[in-house]
């Protein structure tokens, strides 16, 4: 960095310490952002600088710090080096002695296209805050002024932080909270803007893609005029949905008045697909009131150097999670039989996931941090994602709600109620408040409730909650199904390699593994696309034999099939419903049979 990219300048007359962040991308094609911090008016000898290890939103530990490469601080105004040394993976401490105008200056490598991370090439530049600032302890709640040079004139910057006056490329963050919380991208993207409910929106959109913004930005709409009526208000000024159209990749991230989507480039056409992001819409904006405003009391404030752990992201996620398959059909993008049958999909990968018998749905919000995000061959054995059955146990309380008061009060008052309690004035809540709100608007004792459903691995009484609607959960199988084997084959360069075995099916309790490459079946070669065909070659309780190379040593394995089991779950109605189930269904979805 030369001394001219450095616009600021020192005024003795301050007191109080001042932040100022450069950011520039003079060869974007190298994948390198140019960051300096500027720190005016530090009076101590020493200053610790840490980076960010996670996101808030992405509970798991990232170690951003990896990506920072040509880390050189020196004194501001001689430009004479500072001595640095590192204490621990994310935290540096320079010796400020006789100086108090200290400049930074880093690289960071920018090759990771995802809503938590950053991306940089020749046609933009997105970055998160946890991924690119470095953040100083005493001072994280001190104001920051960030400017950004790009590349060229014609390059756009879209960020929700406020534009400093007189200054279209200098931006203010009110701490480095709002910082982290404020994602950046420059570059070739399209903006729209319109407006909803007398508040300003955009859409920016970065990529190729068959998505059609009017299209876009018509549903979008209906989904934040369904989401403000539950809440009864928008609780900002301006907010921006940032669209990345990628080759590859699904998520969102959610922000105070910001959220990234990144979606496949070529996935907007197909109805079930586009209906599928509008979910995801549905789900990061549903997001600007429970986890941004609406959230647990260890997510309150937040340590960026290390885990922050709760057994709430059920609710955090999982509610969520529910209510971005409900809003969509409020909303009437999609009808109340595509809503169920997304419903139902969702009760499919959850009772054909073994792990949900082994970990409770609390302890998968404590382990998010080492299990969710870093799931391996075995993950679907002995683990069950917080976000399927958080969505789950939320139908299940709002249908026990609105069944007990006829749909005079539902989900959406618990919300409501945690938005007054806790959203506007932002305190976290705890286990306990979130499950006295619960129970106010219920009128019930949840106590055997929650326990049961968020602490022990007990089957949830899926059916039983729907029956009352005039619903039932029908289990399905293939026309000719195949006995039941439990695992899971691929191609891979000509061999038939085995990726996931049920530990608990006839395979898993044969001993194959993981890994293992299958060969043959009572001495006939099978490869993936053969192998379902085959076992309807055999009946339940017939005794097979794979062929199997086990570390490239050969094995063979005598395996007895079970029964087939159903390879899906369909929510329909039942025959004749009662006058009361149809009232029900007609109060919860709007219709009286499906």
């Amino acid at each position: 960095m030369t001394e001219a990219t450095i616009t600021r300048t020192h005024s003795t007359q301050q007191t109080q310490p001042t932040l100022f962040y450069q950011v520039s991308l003079p060869e974007p094609q190298t994948h390198l952002f140019y960051v300096t911090l500027q720190v005016n008016n530090w009076q101590a000898d020493t200053l610790e600088i840490r980076f960010p290890v996670w996101t808030p939103g992405s509970y798991v530990v990232r170690e951003y710090a990896r990506h920072i490469q040509q880390l050189i601080p020196y004194n501001t105004q001689n430009r004479e080096p500072l001595s640095i040394q590192k204490h621990y993976k994310n935290c540096w401490q320079i010796n400020t002695e006789h100086t108090d105008t200290i400049t930074i200056d880093y690289q960071v490598y920018a090759n990771e296209l995802t809503v938590r991370t950053n991306h940089l090439d020749n046609s933009h530049g997105y970055f998160n805050g946890a991924a690119l600032f470095f953040y100083i302890p005493e001072l994280k709640d001190q104001e920051i002024e960030i400017q950004i040079i790009p590349p060229n004139q014609n390059w756009k910057i879209t960020t929700p932080l406020t534009t400093k006056e007189g200054n279209n490329n200098t931006f203010i963050a009110d701490n480095f909270d709002t910082l982290v919380d404020s994602p950046f991208e420059i570059g070739t993207h399209d903006i729209y803007d319109f407006e909803v409910l007398g508040k300003s929106h955009q859409l920016a959109i970065w990529g190729k893609g068959n998505a059609k913004p009017e299209q876009l930005i018509q549903d979008i709409k209906k989904i934040v005029i369904a989401e403000s009526k539950i809440y009864k208000e928008l609780p900002y000024d301006h907010y921006i949905f940032l669209l990345h159209q990628a080759a590859s990749g699904f998520g969102g991230l959610e922000h105070k008045n910001c959220c990234s989507l990144i979606y496949p480039r070529f996935g907007f056409r197909a109805k079930d697909k586009y209906n599928r992001f509008m979910q995801l819409v549905a789900h990061e904006f549903f997001h600007l009131w429970n986890v941004k405003r609406i959230r647990p009391k260890a997510l309150e404030s937040f340590d960026y150097s290390q885990e922050n752990y709760t057994t709430a992201l059920w609710f955090a996620e999982g509610t969520t999670s529910y209510y971005d398959t409900l809003i969509p059909q409020r909303a009437g993008i999609y009808d109340a039989r595509t809503c169920l049958d997304n419903l139902g999909k969702d009760i499919t990968r959850f009772l054909t996931t073994p792990g949900r018998k082994i970990q409770p749905l609390a302890e998968s919000s404590f382990d998010a941090w080492i299990k969710l995000y870093r799931r391996d061959a075995n993950s679907d054995n002995n683990q069950i994602s917080y976000y399927l059955k958080g969505e789950l146990v939320s139908l299940l309380l709002d249908l026990l709600i609105r069944y007990k008061h006829q749909n005079e009060r539902s989900l959406d008052d618990v919300m409501r109620s945690l938005w007054e309690q806790f959203g506007k004035p932002e305190i976290g809540y705890t286990n306990e408040q979130l499950k006295s709100v619960l129970e106010t608007v219920a009128e019930t004792d949840l106590t055997d409730f929650l326990d049961t459903y968020l602490y022990t691995t007990a089957e949830l009484p899926l059916a039983e909650y729907l029956q009352p609607f005039g619903l039932q959960l029908t289990p399905t199988k293939e026309d000719d199904p195949a006995p039941h084997l439990g695992m899971k084959v691929a191609q891979e360069n000509g061999a038939t390699m085995i990726k996931f075995v049920d530990a608990e099916s006839p395979a898993g309790q044969a001993g194959i593994d993981i890994g293992d490459e299958l060969l043959a079946i009572d001495g006939i070669r099978v490869n993936a696309d053969e192998l379902s065909e085959r076992l309807k070659d055999y009946q339940a309780g017939d005794t097979i034999h794979l062929s199997i190379f086990h570390q490239d040593e050969l094995f063979t394995y005598p395996v007895t099939l079970a029964a087939p089991q159903p390879n899906r779950y369909e929510i329909t109605s039942i025959e004749e419903p009662s006058e009361q189930q149809r009232e029900l269904l007609f109060g919860w979805l709007g219709v009286t049979t499906v």
